[in-house]
């Protein structure tokens, strides 16, 4: 990963387990959006640090930003699954 990785940023993959992510129901709507605004961006961002990992040839750090990708993909999932079902049964297909 990058030396810019910014270690306070709550949507990145350490973040996951942070108790107050455990339960995005907690939260209003509006923090839900723009919790998920910054989920999509950090996904995007992962995507593209994983497609010039790969095109570099840079299989350890291709694999360490797939990992994290993956990791961010739940979350972001788990708050559109809020958002969308009110934290009710998991509907979103994986």
């Amino acid at each position: 990963m990058s030396s810019r990785h910014d270690s306070s940023n709550p949507f990145e993959p350490d973040a996951l387990n942070a108790p107050e992510w455990n339960n995005p129901r907690e939260y209003p709507e509006s923090d839900l959006m723009r919790g998920l605004q910054l989920a999509s961006d950090t996904v995007l961002r992962l995507a593209t640090q994983t497609h010039a990992a790969v095109a570099r040839g840079d299989a350890a750090s291709a694999e360490l930003a797939r990992v994290s990708l993956e990791k961010q993909l739940a979350l972001t999932t788990r708050l559109i699954d809020e958002l969308l079902f009110d934290g009710e049964t998991q509907h979103t297909t994986h």
